[in-house]
């Protein structure tokens, strides 16, 4: 799981492995969702990708949302999909649930400040001629130090300095 981890974002495996574990449930004869054709695994899929979407409208951020990938979820909600058979809507899909999921998520929004602020002082730094500030760059506790550091900023200029 830790190789996988580098990869891919944690929430994209856990449904991918929650899609893994529906499927080695519906084809063992004891499972009660081998005989509950309502479990499938395409609408357990499409059912979260529902939840996400009314979670993303209920904080009120859905105008943060792309527009393309606006249509896509409009397509997806307005098509009765009863079978997802290709690979690649499947993995558009789990994009598309990762998106809103980030959107929604302050740590996301946090880290996105974070990369920004060490571009920008790395970039400054090795003007000033330091040999390794594009090293901070990637340097992923460097990103937390900075989205710390903006978060307390604003907390402590009371919301006049805006982050994200």
């Amino acid at each position: 799981m830790k190789c996988l981890s580098r990869h891919y974002p944690l929430s994209e495996i856990k449904i991918y492995i929650r899609l893994a574990e529906t499927y080695i449930k519906m084809f063992d004869s004891s499972s009660r969702l081998s005989k509950d054709p309502l479990r499938d695994p395409n609408l357990i899929l499409l059912e979260e990708l529902k939840n996400t979407v009314l979670h993303v409208k209920r904080v009120r951020k859905w105008f943060l949302v792309n527009p393309l990938t606006k249509a896509f979820i409009k397509a997806c909600m307005v098509v009765k999909i009863v079978k997802v058979k290709s690979i690649l809507l499947m993995k558009v899909i789990i994009k598309t649930i990762r998106e809103l999921k980030q959107i929604v998520s302050q740590e996301y929004r946090l880290v996105e400040a974070g990369i920004r602020e060490a571009w920008k002082l790395s970039k400054l730094a090795s003007s000033w001629g330091h040999e390794k500030a594009s090293e901070w760059r990637n340097n992923r506790s460097y990103i937390i130090l900075q989205a710390l550091t903006l978060q307390w900023l604003a907390r402590l200029f009371g919301g006049v300095m805006k982050i994200m």
